[in-house]
């Protein structure tokens, strides 16, 4: 992986524009790249952000919705001393932590995470198109006042800019469709412009942006494994890596399935705001807003600086009052390290298992840990975690740096470099297929109620488990996965609209039919993913009519979905025979 000062020039034709967004569940960021014919790419961050007393790479992703259901205030904004008290005088209502609530239905929020509800008659959609506007505005805004002719820039170059959205492990196709909707409401991309936003796992940015960096330069050894945890506000992304080239440029494939936790630094807080609750109670701090004012400068400071070596940490409460019984002396609050110890237990008993996992799983072939995100800045959190790699003979370290803009540089890298060859396969992928009803079989027969005759005149039953990519697969990233099918039409039929959809099995062994028997409700495991719909007009038209064994004209049409997932995106075509040759037809992916 080069870095910005020895990537090989831009050997494109024209200019082209490179944004990147990193929405994290506490914290955002943003980075651009213009690439110029014969320039050598360079990243910048976007360092200017309104109302920020200083210059950061990152803004807080909290907004501001007044009664009427208007973003009103956004980032930095909602920090401002002013804005505060605006906010209070006319009710205003605080949106944080929103990100979790588009999390996928197989990642529950574990330990009972009171997510902050959204605002009445604000939907998350609207929240993301917001926060996406308003991130829009602000590179738009740096390129600007950055550059000479910024505007110029900026009009010319925008319409046709790629954007990169960052995603945890977790996330799938619809949570990708959802983001893709609202950076188009946003004005990110033209509505015919949704192919030009592409997404990328927080895991594998920073992985890149670790390379990237310089700093851990003696870790990449051509054979060598290591695994990249990203510790971020709400999630915590974890990935093995294989090392099969690094010059002339870096090549990488992943060695362990990528795996999420929900166990990010929220966790923290959640667990901290319950303990201000209890030990608050019955003082003037214990009214909510006090209370979420003593939280915020938690978060801010005893959060940020705890170690293992401190005694005990401190946090700021308004007033000068003493009470000895609750460890408050002259408006501060005594946390003893032992509590504070308890406000990290969980999360890092979820990241330690996780490792373990990436570690066994990778066949045990990493001796190397790097460690990003916020939560990875702890002092606390990190003396943990080298403690865990000390008694397996596995180094852990953190490139140096501002850990928040390593994912959305990343982002630009992974987009400029395509280093990532092949990843592995998180879960079984197949579909639901039609088969002969078979009564000696136990299965069968307790969905006999379900069989029925198709136009060949077969007894079938519907719904059996066809798995197109078996779990832990290694996948390429240009790989096609075929599946041959046949379906049955009258001949004179003039409907060719045709849906498959596509579930994920998320455990060891598939059962040998997707739904319970005379029950619309999936066996434990499956999930629907998308549906692939295509046209089969051509198809039809090239398939010979037959006659079927009730005697009606039928044809029976053949052809293959072919699925590509060896990208951060599943995408899928159809192809079938015509004078014995193979002809492809589009497909589209679809998500609910």
């Amino acid at each position: 992986m080069p870095s910005d000062n020895t990537r090989p020039p831009y050997a494109g034709e024209s200019r082209k524009l490179i944004i990147s967004i990193d929405v994290g569940t506490t914290f955002t960021a943003a980075s651009f790249c213009l690439l110029q014919p014969g320039n050598v790419p360079k990243f910048e961050e976007i360092l200017r952000w309104p109302k920020q007393a200083t210059p950061d790479a990152k803004v807080p992703s909290v907004l501001y919705y007044d009664r009427q259901g208007k973003a009103r205030a956004f980032g930095a904004e909602t920090e401002d001393e002013d804005t505060v008290i605006e906010a209070e005088e006319n009710e205003w209502r605080k949106v944080e932590w929103w990100k979790l609530h588009l999390r996928p239905s197989h990642l529950p929020i574990i330990r009972d995470l009171q997510l902050p509800p959204l605002p009445a008659g604000v939907t998350l959609q609207k929240i993301f198109t917001d926060f996406l506007r308003y991130i829009k505005d602000q590179i738009k805004a740096y390129i600007t006042q950055t550059y000479g002719s910024g505007g110029n820039l900026w009009d010319v170059l925008s319409p046709t800019m790629y954007v990169i959205l960052t995603t945890p492990n977790g996330w799938e196709g619809s949570q990708q469709s959802r983001m893709r909707e609202a950076a188009i409401a946003a004005g990110l991309v033209s509505h015919d412009g949704g192919r030009r936003v592409r997404f990328v796992t927080e895991a594998e940015a920073a992985v890149l942006y670790a390379a990237d960096s310089g700093n851990v330069e003696d870790w990449l050894v051509e054979g060598s494994h290591l695994i990249l945890c990203d510790c971020g506000g709400g999630t915590v992304d974890i990935t093995g890596y294989k090392i099969n080239a690094v010059k002339p440029a870096l090549k990488l494939e992943e060695s362990a399935a990528s795996r999420c936790y929900l166990a990010g630094a929220v966790f923290v807080t959640q667990a901290a705001q319950a303990f201000f609750r209890a030990r608050l109670s019955g003082t003037e701090w214990a009214d909510e807003e006090r209370l979420q004012r003593v939280v915020y400068h938690f978060d801010r400071n005893a959060k940020k600086k705890f170690s293992e070596t401190d005694a005990a940490c401190y946090v700021q409460l308004d007033g000068h009052k003493t009470i000895p019984e609750k460890n408050i002396t002259r408006g501060r609050l005594k946390i003893t390290r032992e509590e504070m110890e308890s406000f990290f237990k969980a999360p890092l008993d979820d990241i330690k298992r996780g490792l373990d996992i990436a570690f066994e799983n990778g066949g045990k072939l990493a001796d190397k840990v790097i460690l990003v995100g916020g939560l990875a800045s702890s002092p606390y959190v990190f003396s943990k975690l080298v403690a865990w790699g000390d008694e397996y003979g596995i180094s852990v370290t953190r490139p140096d740096g501002p850990t928040v803009k390593a994912v959305a540089n990343g982002a630009l890298a992974w987009h400029l470099d395509a280093s990532v060859g092949s990843r592995i396969a998180k879960y079984h992928y197949g579909i639901a297929v039609r088969t002969a009803f078979d009564n000696t079989k136990a299965d069968h027969r307790a969905r006999a109620s379900q069989k029925y005759v198709d136009l060949d005149g077969e007894e079938v039953v519907d719904g059996v488990w066809a798995c197109i990519v078996d779990k832990n697969a290694k996948i390429e990233a240009t790989k096609e996965f075929r599946k041959p099918f046949t379906t049955t039409y009258k001949a004179d039929a003039t409907d060719f609209a045709y849906s498959l959809r596509i579930y994920a099995y998320r455990r060891l062994t598939a059962p040998a039919f997707v739904k319970f028997p005379g029950k619309n409700t999936f066996q434990p495991g499956f999930d629907s993913i998308c549906n692939v719909e295509a046209d089969l007009s051509k198809i039809f038209q090239a398939t010979r009519v037959q006659v079927g064994k009730t005697g009606q004209k039928i044809k029976r049409v053949s052809f293959e979905v072919c699925l590509t997932l060896g990208d951060t995106e599943i995408s899928a075509r159809m192809r079938w025979l015509e004078n014995n040759q193979h002809v492809y037809g589009a497909a589209t992916v679809a998500y609910d």
